[in-house]
């Protein structure tokens, strides 16, 4: 017969047990009815936006449902609010994981970052998107923190923080130019300032 270790002396025994959640199977169920709604009207804004309020009020405490609103708003290229769901993602998932509240307190030993488990990896992809809809906002200093502790909780680069970083701060000025270089006279559209 062979000896387990009592589960406190096995600190990612936790994490394997939140394994088999599939992110897409754990909707409500009319849910996913709703989804191919909201594709069918993908052009009429207004009708899939409130399509997507309606998913988001019938279940505003599931994962899935989250995720959804995050992408809606992110490739309707609404920055604010697609930050704002990446920062609802990482509340849920930092929760779960018994994570500090403020993502900047997270440290390398709270969680097991370096084995790409389902709720870790999305943890730190979702402070990725809200990094890159800060820095789509002009907001530099906090996407590049942001960025930062990506890079501090996996330092293995699987999520390419540190080439992110490059390309929000670099000469080229790729991904859509996110923020502007002191010798470039244009402003970003998405700016505050007009």
């Amino acid at each position: 017969m062979t000896q387990t270790a009592p589960p406190e002396a096995r600190p990612s025994a936790r994490i394997y047990q939140l394994e088999p959640y599939r992110f897409s199977n754990n909707l409500p169920p009319d849910t996913r009815d709703k989804l191919k709604e909201i594709f069918a009207h993908w052009s009429e804004s207004e009708k899939a936006e409130a399509l997507v309020r309606e998913i988001i009020d019938q279940a505003p405490d599931t994962l899935g449902v989250r995720i959804v609103a995050y992408r809606f708003y992110f490739y309707r290229r609404r920055s604010a609010e697609a930050a704002h769901w990446a920062l609802s993602c990482l509340d849920w998932l930092s929760k779960r994981l018994d994570l500090p509240d403020d993502w900047r307190a997270v440290t390398g030993d709270m969680a097991d970052f370096k084995n790409w488990h389902a709720y870790t990896r999305l943890w730190l992809q979702s402070l990725t998107a809200y990094s890159y809809n800060m820095a789509r906002l002009g907001k530099q200093a906090e996407s590049l923190a942001a960025l930062d502790k990506v890079n501090e909780l996996d330092p293995s680069g699987k999520l390419g923080a540190a080439r992110l970083r490059q390309v929000f701060t670099g000469p080229r000025g790729d991904a859509g130019m996110l923020f502007p270089k002191e010798h470039e006279h244009w402003r970003f559209p998405y700016s505050s300032e007009s």
